[in-house]
């Protein structure tokens, strides 16, 4: 395999001017700001996914099959971690009891909301659905404990949110090390230019599959110390959260407030901290909800076997390979310039 001096699929400038381009979608002309989103992206060839040997790996080659997974199952914990404005919701909050109208409004916001609720102990309603009720909560800190549940929302959008992660380095020794473990492992490589090797979609199977009604876009990933700032979409989470404890909607007066936040999901799950750079990600996000296991079936163009593979492991590799109908098998090893590369087998 020729390893040049190898450049990144997208400049920093052209990854800025992706990223700006998809923080500044309304939602309000979906197939045309996806238009405009993929001509900002300039894909490599290849996508390249990190493995180490196990069953579960090992199965997953034989059957070409990518599984997506919980942004809360990935290593870094601030991945999809929801930044929020925690002064700005505070201030919302408070700000319904700044006055004795807002409290008036309060009460009947909440009266609005509760009732017919009969799951609800009436204890409570009582006292959320009266002004006095509401100062006494105000003043035994339920702004505190508010905040708390709000920030516990964080983790609940990290096990909503699906993707599979991807590299557009093949050689790259960090990820060897960390996801191939210690280059005893294998990478797989998947070429974009191979419509035919991507099954989802083109099978019967494929008829109800979430992941083919709600696409399988690829996107880079931004890597930024500058966060996105995701209150508002927590803000709708809480609400929807809410209503569906509650068993229905919410009270007009609440949903006049609330929109649609097309596109929060990827402006979320898209940037990461600039220390991750190295990874030179790229991801597919899942535009469905979908109950685990959840996969695409994706015939790979080739697999690298690791500098320390084993042999037992290097010939379970090969032969799961040959299952899946993968065509090109590579040995990694040191080349004369000491960079990783990686040779055809041709005896297998």
């Amino acid at each position: 395999m020729k390893v040049e001096e190898r450049k990144t699929a997208m400049s920093h400038d052209e990854m800025q001017d992706y990223w700006k381009t998809l923080c500044s979608f309304t939602g309000e002309d979906i197939p045309n700001e996806i238009n405009q989103l993929m001509a900002k992206i300039r894909y490599p060839r290849f996508l390249y996914k990190y493995r180490a040997v196990n069953n579960n790996n090992l199965d997953a080659l034989r059957s070409n099959k990518l599984f997506f997974s919980k942004a809360s199952s990935y290593d870094d914990p601030f991945d999809t971690f929801l930044h929020i404005d925690v002064e700005k919701i505070r201030q919302e909050f408070d700000s319904n009891y700044s006055s004795p109208e807002a409290l008036a409004a309060l009460a009947n916001g909440m009266k609005e909301t509760f009732q017919n609720q009969p799951g609800v102990p009436q204890e409570f309603i009582q006292q959320v659905t009266t002004v006095e009720g509401l100062k006494q909560l105000f003043a035994n800190g339920i702004t505190k404990q508010f905040l708390s549940y709000v920030l516990t929302l964080r983790s609940k959008i990290q096990d909503e949110i699906l993707s599979i992660c991807l590299s557009e380095n093949g050689f790259n020794e960090s990820l060897w090390l960390k996801y191939a473990d210690m280059h005893k492992g294998f990478c797989l490589m998947y070429d974009l230019n191979d419509s035919d090797s991507f099954h989802c979609g083109k099978l019967s199977k494929c008829v109800n599959c979430g992941v083919y009604k709600g696409g399988t876009r690829i996107y880079p990933v931004y890597y930024s110390n500058e966060s996105h700032d995701a209150t508002d979409l927590l803000k709708l989470v809480m609400a929807q959260e809410v209503a569906q404890r509650l068993g229905g909607s919410l009270p007009e007066s609440i949903q006049k407030d609330l929109k649609p936040l097309p596109w929060e999901i990827e402006r979320n799950s898209l940037i990461k901290k600039e220390c991750h750079k190295y990874d030179e990600e790229w991801r597919m996000i899942a535009n469905a909800k979908m109950k685990l296991p959840a996969m695409i079936e994706w015939v790979s163009k080739g697999v690298i076997i690791g500098l320390r593979t084993s042999q037992v492991d290097k010939n379970l590799i090969i032969s799961m390979a040959k299952e899946a109908g993968v065509k090109n098998i590579y040995q990694s090893y040191i080349d004369e310039t000491n960079s990783l590369n990686a040779y055809l087998l041709t005896d297998v």
